[in-house]
């Protein structure tokens, strides 16, 4: 029976993927969405190239996709060229990457953990995921509307995958300290649910973790990214007691080009998180720190 694993961590490499030239080693590569700019059938195809030569590496490689990676296939369905269903199951991405696991509101168990995938919905607004947009897909399939899929996370996961951040959780905007782009429904659920771990991406100027101190409750860490050319880091709020997780990974990788005026570049590296067997048969998880791409 595995008693430690290696997860690593990815999110928000919009395309750069080929300029990470050493990737840490690992047992687990898990990736929160928004691996292309624009989900077009290159970006896809290169993505899932790189994957395939990641596969000696990692045993297993499991995705979601972000808001950016539905890109070209909302413009094929706007067109009548991808059929709803498609676009609903996750069908239309999950047919361009097979060298993983796409996991789109679907758990899978891997080496004994419990991995649950809550991916973007293609409806889902970059600002506000928790709005109700006209649900196209879904009226074209007789489905009930619903802005999002959190509910569907099972209870007491191991590991959860979503884009968003939740609210309130590295999701400040831009070095303000308003929220943006985060889910207060995705609260709810990880307050109901209690995974260990939740990944996500999302807002690149919050990259950063949180780790929950077993003995009071309390979070330590905060944000890493660092904007140059003054090197100032973007403030965060801290982290209620109630969140139940053991650790808070936002790991969105590249830059944020209006904040430091720069063209696109890994701004972060890959997030190295360590999964512990304990007596009883669950998992405790360490993340490290991860300040600066090398």
């Amino acid at each position: 029976m595995t008693e430690m694993l290696r997860i690593i961590h990815l999110s928000d490499t919009h395309g750069c993927h080929r300029s990470l030239k050493s990737m840490p080693e690992g047992d687990i590569l898990l990736h929160s969405g928004d691996f292309t700019n624009s989900g077009t059938d290159g970006e896809l195809a290169d993505f899932n190239n790189w994957l395939g030569e990641l596969r000696r590496i990692y045993k297993h490689i499991i995705v979601i996709p972000g808001n950016h990676d539905w890109g070209q296939a909302n413009n094929h369905y706007s067109r009548g060229e991808v059929p709803a269903k498609e676009m609903y199951d996750g069908t239309y991405l999950k047919k361009r990457l097979t060298n993983c696991t796409m996991l789109f509101h679907e758990g899978i168990v891997v080496e004994g953990l419990n991995i649950f995938g809550s991916g973007w919905d293609c409806w889902q607004s970059a600002g506000n995921p928790d709005s109700h947009p006209s649900n196209y897909v879904t009226d074209q399939l007789g489905v009930k509307a619903f802005n999002t899929r959190y509910s569907l996370i099972p209870p007491n996961s191991d590991v959860v995958l979503t884009h968003c951040p939740p609210r309130n959780i590295l999701d400040c905007v831009e070095g303000s300290d308003s929220p943006w782009g985060s889910s207060q429904l995705l609260v709810e659920e990880l307050v109901k649910k209690a995974p260990k771990v939740l990944l996500f991406g999302h807002l690149h100027e919050q990259r950063g973790y949180f780790q929950k101190n077993p003995s009071d409750g309390s979070f330590s860490g905060g944000v890493e990214y660092v904007v140059p050319p003054k090197n100032w880091v973007p403030k965060t709020k801290p982290v209620s007691k109630k969140i139940p997780c053991q650790v808070l990974s936002n790991n969105a990788m590249l830059n944020h080009g209006r904040m430091d005026k720069s063209s696109s570049y890994l701004a972060g590296s890959p997030r190295v998180i360590t999964a512990q067997r304990v007596s009883g048969g669950g998992w405790n998880f360490v993340a490290q720190a991860n300040p600066v791409a090398k």
